[in-house]
């Protein structure tokens, strides 16, 4: 009978007699698609943030140092500030950037720069005499800047993974001096610290020395850079 039929319509019959006898289905292509998918390592980061529980970035991160008193000698510390506190914590991200390591240094925004007022400059980074050189005029830019790692603490940020293992400040006191001490490192990750991980520093401790005869001023200001590489 089915020799006797149009060919199209025998091929028809014969897929409806199959499916009547068990459902048996043609597949003409493969029904499994690969999906890829890459997660990229991000960028090794350094920021200031509001809180070590938040962790959002401080808008204008400032240290108030404490007031001095104008003095006809020189003053050693003159005055005093706190880097990284628990309101504006010295933050480090390592979104798997830096698997050999990092290390975080705070500079001046330039060598050049000074603590700048409406009255006088006052330096940073001038060695002479320990940066107590007594210029005792409106041209003084004498002065010196340490920062003082020993009391500091560091904390595990947001990672629920990482740990502070490896990662530690430098716990050490350093000046700044024009041409030799440009930058002080701060905290660093070791190699063997976590290659996904972010961490806080908070308590650094910072003395500026005063020169005799400083003039006085309520606005002495300077810019300083936080960078980790």
């Amino acid at each position: 009978m089915l020799a006797k039929m149009n060919l199209g319509v025998a091929f028809g019959l014969s897929l409806l007699v199959a499916s009547l006898m068990g459902g048996v289905g043609y597949v003409l292509a493969s029904s499994t698609s690969n999906f890829t998918l890459t997660i990229n390592p991000g960028t090794l980061t350094i920021d200031i943030v509001v809180s070590t529980s938040s962790h959002a970035t401080v808008a204008s991160p400032s240290v108030a140092f404490s007031a001095a008193t104008f003095a006809f000698a020189c003053q050693t510390p003159g005055t005093t500030g706190t880097f990284g506190t628990a309101t504006e914590a010295i933050y480090v991200q390592n979104p798997d950037a830096a698997d050999s390591g990092w290390t975080a240094s705070l500079a001046a925004s330039a060598t050049t720069a000074t603590w700048t007022s409406a009255g006088t400059d006052l330096d940073f980074n001038d060695p002479t005499t320990s940066g107590c050189s007594d210029g005792g005029d409106a041209d003084s830019v004498s002065g010196q800047m340490e920062i003082d790692t020993t009391g500091t603490t560091v904390a595990v940020g947001e990672c629920n993974s990482c740990a502070t293992t490896s990662v530690t400040s430098t716990n050490t006191t350093a000046s700044f001096s024009e041409g030799a001490t440009d930058s002080i490192d701060l905290f660093s990750g070791a190699a063997a610290s976590d290659d996904i991980g972010d961490w806080t520093l908070t308590g650094v401790t910072v003395d500026q020395t005063i020169p005799g005869e400083q003039p006085a001023a309520a606005d002495y200001d300077i810019n300083m850079v936080l960078s980790v590489v």
